[in-house]
């Protein structure tokens, strides 16, 4: 049965009689979860005005969708909500696990939480769940709501409801190019509903010189194994900082190797803090599940993208053993 957002947000503030809603999303926000977030805000503020929706993000939101937020004069989602009673609801989007969360005390703290998800490991932690398995939260988000009142959403200026789910179906689908049919349909009613793609597309467009000069710097340092299928890149904390890397700057890589014609999966290692490991990989889905996989690490994801953040000081022992993961599933397969 489909989810219908309308029945179950209302049927949630009725029953737990609460007049606020809290939206989160997940740690380094990209632009998938600030659509998401973002997107439903404005859902609510325009269609439920008996209701206060104060949404919630991380100001290490990815510089480029970060620029269509910072234009939005309804909501200022870097600030704290500032909530008129103890009893308010939650609505978590995009977040695969409550480690994952930002804003963790606004989640303990509600009365009541709803998560809208499309990561496979995210098992339902909260009272009302909707978890689809697709390409984007954003696109989940779009399929539930009543498209007559988000039109009236998409109506307001820019930004607006329907440019943050486009922009997020934009960004995790990579330009469309990991989409299918309903979701190249949803894109398209969104445009006509009033999304603009030029606007949105800024959001994708969103490096300078210094940003590929400091890439070429870290693509200078991909090493290749699995006679060459495999293809990944090591950054300690201190070699990061002295090439003034962040992990803005190493993210995309992953997805970079994986979109080489000759390799099957990329994937980086990067020390964000000392002792500190965030890890993010990108294949096809089928040469290697980097979700299953990255089960047993504790981390998760999709099939064809997933991540791990651990702390360890044996960075070495870590990496000998994701790459003997690779190479046992690989031989089973």
């Amino acid at each position: 049965m489909a989810f219908d957002f309308n029945k179950q947000f209302e049927k949630m503030m009725r029953e737990y009689d609460v007049t606020e809603v809290v939206l989160l999303g997940h740690m380094t926000p990209d632009g998938d979860a600030a659509g998401s977030v973002m997107g439903l805000a404005h859902y609510i503020k325009v269609n439920y005005p008996q209701y206060t929706a104060w949404p919630f993000l991380s100001d290490k939101l990815d510089k480029g969708p970060k620029k269509q937020v910072m234009e939005d004069e309804i909501f200022a989602p870097f600030e704290r909500p500032k909530l008129a009673s103890e009893r308010y609801a939650v609505i978590v989007c995009d977040t695969a696990t409550l480690k994952r969360l930002i804003g963790m005390k606004y989640y303990q703290r509600a009365v009541v939480s709803m998560i809208i998800d499309h990561h496979a490991s995210n098992e339902g932690y909260g009272i009302i769940n909707d978890i689809k398995v697709s390409e984007s939260c954003a696109y989940n988000v779009f399929e539930i709501l009543d498209k007559e009142m988000l039109k009236k959403a998409a109506s307001a200026p820019h930004p607006n409801g329907a440019d943050y789910l486009y922009m997020g179906i934009l960004h995790d689908t990579s330009r469309f190019s990991r989409s299918d049919a309903k979701i190249e349909a949803a894109g398209s009613k969104l445009l006509a509903m009033g999304a603009d793609h030029r606007y949105v597309m800024r959001t994708m467009q969103d490096k300078t010189l210094d940003d590929l000069i400091r890439q070429g710097e870290i693509l200078r340092r991909v090493k290749r194994v699995m006679e060459g299928k495999v293809a990944y890149v090591y950054m300690s904390y201190q070699e990061a900082k002295k090439l003034h890397i962040s992990y803005e700057d190493i993210h995309p890589i992953s997805g970079m190797l994986r979109d080489c014609e000759d390799i099957e999966m990329g994937f980086s290692m990067y020390e964000e803090a000392p002792n500190i490991w965030r890890c993010s990989f990108r294949s096809d889905g089928q040469w290697i599940n980097v979700n299953e996989m990255m089960k047993s690490f504790g981390g998760g994801g999709h099939a064809a993208a997933a991540g791990l953040r651990r702390e360890t000081d044996q960075p070495e022992v870590l990496l000998e053993q994701l790459l003997a993961q690779i190479e046992s599933i690989q031989s089973l397969g």
